[in-house]
């Protein structure tokens, strides 16, 4: 008879089979390309609080990602799961553009006092794809110019608008077809080379004036303060400062793409905040809903007013705009960044994390860069040849997970190790979860 696992045990005591049955279950339901059902990889999810997980064969996990850096105020946070509750005896659907409900006045009232100026108006809606494609249509309108500079490792969606700004081949290449040639790519800053900012700011400079002779002129630039799907980069000090003031120079709709980086992920509300940004537009997601479905376009008054809807119609407007359930959560996310603190607790986390993290490219040879802000970190690994550590990420992620950490990889080459973790998780959880990923890493690069 199979001993049962002690109490706080981590990792996959109890095997993995539940999880596998449910897996080809649903290879028959699901399109392939959801996910690869057939991979030893995937465990099915039952539950999770704080940042403690567990999967349908009562496997747990400790987990460092926030399942894509949603989960900042933790999984099923108390106050969130006690708003949802109220709200749900009350009213579960508004009429967000007709008319719409308490909460979502409540909750715009509560994110705008978040926000690096008092002019900012937003266009609510489900996922960080749809906030940037509001940003894009509204670009568009004020300027009269479709174009939009993006940088190279990109990620902002992969709805029809947005895909246009994602540099990713991976994601871009099955939709050919379907793209129009809007966006037009420049490197992301380093300190050096061909990226180096003073260059890259040279090139967008270029390219906006250069624009007007083509069928897609310049109007917008969309950047992330930090890039998250790109590998968790961080443009040089006084870059992003730069670059707004070029954008007002050539008269540029400036949009920061924080779905990733906001809501207090940097020690901050927005990652922007650090160099005191004020963008024409910004995205929020992910994180901003709880867990969820909730994103927030938010637009200074000159590119909000450039839109304007009829009498009786909006002209970009959702059937779940402002979904009560949803401003609900959100409301009790903001609260809870306040009431306990947790920008205090991302900076602390993100220097336990750059501590270790650091240790390790001392140690291991295959750690090639440590990089980050708060608790946004990533860990770029490489192989013996000095090229992308792809194959030695998603074995460092494979053998965490069966070990009972959470982690997941990033970056154009998949090399990336990348570090988001609820913000509520205890130093004894993360220390003992990046000992795991030591562990990991000792196997795979020794």
């Amino acid at each position: 008879m199979r001993k049962k696992p002690a109490t706080g045990a981590f990792g996959q005591q109890h095997g993995t089979r539940r999880s596998r049955s449910l897996l080809r279950a649903l290879s028959g339901l699901e399109a392939p390309e959801v996910m690869d059902h057939q991979s030893d990889f995937p465990v099915v999810l039952s539950k999770a609080t704080g940042a403690r997980v567990q999967d349908v064969d009562g496997n747990r996990y400790i987990d460092l990602g926030g399942f894509f850096g949603v989960a900042v105020a933790g999984h099923r946070n108390r106050a969130v799961v006690a708003a949802l509750r109220k709200q749900a005896g009350r009213l579960l659907h508004g009429m967000g553009d007709v008319h719409p409900t308490d909460t979502k006045a409540r909750f715009l009232s509560r994110l705008s006092r978040c926000l690096p100026a008092s002019d900012y108006r937003a266009v609510l809606s489900l996922n960080g794809s749809d906030a940037v494609e509001c940003a894009l249509k509204f670009a568009a309108a004020a300027t009269g110019r479709p174009g939009v500079i993006a940088f190279e490792g990109a990620y902002h969606g992969l709805t029809a608008g947005a895909l246009e700004v994602t540099a990713h081949d991976m994601f871009r290449r099955p939709f050919a077809p379907t793209l129009q040639g809007r966006g037009s790519f420049v490197p992301f800053p380093t300190d050096e080379g061909e990226a180096r900012a003073d260059r890259v700011l040279k090139t967008i400079r270029e390219k906006a004036r250069s624009g007007e002779k083509k069928s897609h002129p310049i109007g917008a630039i969309i950047v992330e303060p930090i890039q998250g799907r790109g590998g968790i980069r961080v443009p040089p000090p006084g870059f992003l400062a730069d670059l707004s003031d070029l954008a007002g120079r050539e008269g540029l709709v400036l949009i920061a793409d924080e779905i990733y980086s906001g809501v207090g992920r940097t020690g901050t509300f927005l990652a922007g905040d650090h160099e005191g940004l004020v963008p024409d537009v910004v995205c929020l997601g992910k994180s901003l809903g709880g867990g969820m479905p909730l994103s927030a376009c938010l637009l200074r008054q000159p590119v909000a007013e450039a839109v304007q809807g009829t009498p009786t119609e909006a002209v970009h407007t959702s059937t779940f705009l402002g979904h009560p359930l949803a401003c609900a959560a959100g409301l009790a996310v903001l609260g809870e960044m306040e009431r306990r603190d947790l920008y205090t607790a991302a900076t602390r986390i993100g220097t336990s994390l750059m501590w270790r993290a650091r240790s390790w490219k001392e140690r291991f040879a295959g750690v090639r860069d440590v990089r980050g802000r708060g608790a946004m970190v990533g860990v770029e690994l490489a192989d013996r040849d000095g090229g992308p550590g792809s194959d030695a990420a998603m074995a460092v992620c494979d053998r965490a997970l069966n070990q009972g950490v959470i982690l997941l990889p990033a970056g154009g080459e998949g090399n990336v190790l990348t570090f988001t973790p609820p913000l509520v998780i205890t130093g004894k959880d993360l220390d003992r979860a990046l000992d795991t990923v030591e562990e990991g890493l000792k196997e795979v690069l020794d």
